[in-house]
C-alpha cells in the first residue's frame, strides 16, 4: 500500500518512533493524525506536520474510540491504524511481582491493538481493503532477560496480528507486524545504557526505522524486522526448543 492521500493514525506518535514515522509518512502524502499521551509532544508533532492530534491514553477504549472519530471527522475513514505505543519501563528484576507493571504492559501492548481493531474493522471489511499495522519487538520472537511483564506482552501482542493476518487477510485487510530490535529512542535511554555503549551506537534511529517501515508498508509484508535475530531465534525454538532454553539461560542469568 501506497501512503500517498492515506489516512493514518499513528498512536504514541508525539515522540520517538510514533514521531518519526509521523513526519515521514506525512512527507509521503499521507494524511496523519497523531496521538500520544503526551499532550505537549502531541501538538508539537501535529503542529509541525499541519495535522490534527488528541492526546489521551490509548489502554482506555473511550480514548480509542475518540482518536478514531476525530481521524474520520477530519479525513473520512481510516485507511491505516498504526498501534505503536509501547512502555517497556526499567530493567527490574522482580518486576514479576509487580501487578500494575503487568496490568499497565498488558492493556498498552494488548488491549489498545484490541480497542483499535474493534474501530477499524467494520468499515475495513465494509469497503474490503484497511491496513492493520502493530508494533511488538525482537522480544516477541525471543525474550528480555530483565523485563518479565514486557516480554509476555509483546509475544501476546505478536500472536494477535497472527490472529488478525489469518483471519482478515483473505478478506482484503492488510495485516503487519512490526518486530524491531534496539532503537535509539528515550525508551532504549530509559535503560541506563551509557550512550557511547555498542547497543545504543548500534541502534537504529527513529528515521531509519521510519523508513524501513514505509518499505514495509508498501510490500505488505507480515512480520517487519530490521535484523536477522528475532527470526533466527524462532526458527532454533522450532527446530530445537531444549537448545534455546539452554542457550538463553546464561543471558538470563548473567
Amino acid at each position: 500500500m501506497k501512503l500517498l492521500n492515506k489516512v493514518v493514525v499513528i498512536t504514541g506518535s508525539g515522540g520517538g518512533i510514533g514521531e518519526a514515522c509521523a513526519r515521514r509518512f506525512a512527507a509521503e502524502g499521507a494524511k496523519v493524525v497523531v496521538t500520544d499521551i503526551n499532550s505537549v509532544g502531541t501538538k508539537r508533532v501535529a503542529d509541525s506536520i499541519g495535522t490534527v492530534g488528541l492526546a489521551g491514553d490509548i489502554t482506555a477504549e473511550d480514548t480509542v474510540r475518540a482518536v478514531a472519530d476525530l481521524a474520520r471527522s477530519t479525513y473520512g475513514e481510516v485507511d491505516i491504524w498504526f498501534s505503536n505505543a509501547g512502555y517497556a519501563g526499567p530493567p527490574l528484576a522482580g518486576d514479576i511481582a509487580d501487578d500494575r507493571l503487568w496490568d499497565l504492559s498488558w492493556r498498552l501492548h494488548v488491549m489498545s491493538h484490541v480497542y483499535a481493531v474493534r474501530q477499524m474493522l467494520p468499515s475495513m471489511l465494509q469497503r474490503g481493503d484497511g491496513y492493520l499495522l502493530q508494533t511488538a519487538s525482537v522480544v516477541a520472537m525471543a525474550t528480555h532477560p530483565d523485563k518479565a511483564a514486557y516480554a509476555v506482552t509483546k509475544h501476546a501482542a505478536l500472536a494477535f496480528s497472527e490472529w488478525l493476518a489469518l483471519t482478515y487477510r483473505p478478506k482484503g485487510i492488510k495485516v503487519s507486524c512490526f518486530c524491531p530490535g534496539a532503537m535509539r529512542t528515550p525508551m532504549l535511554m530509559a535503560d541506563g545504557i551509557p550512550a557511547d555503549h555498542p547497543a545504543v551506537q548500534n541502534a537504529a534511529t527513529p528515521e531509519e526505522v521510519a523508513e524501513r517501515l514505509v518499505r514495509g508498508i508498501e510490500a505488505e509484508q507480515f512480520l517487519i524486522v530490521d535484523s536477522t535475530l528475532g527470526p533466527d531465534s524462532l526458527s532454533t525454538k522450532g527446530a530445537d526448543y531444549e537448545r534455546w532454553i539452554s542457550d538463553m539461560a546464561p543471558l538470563i542469568n548473567s
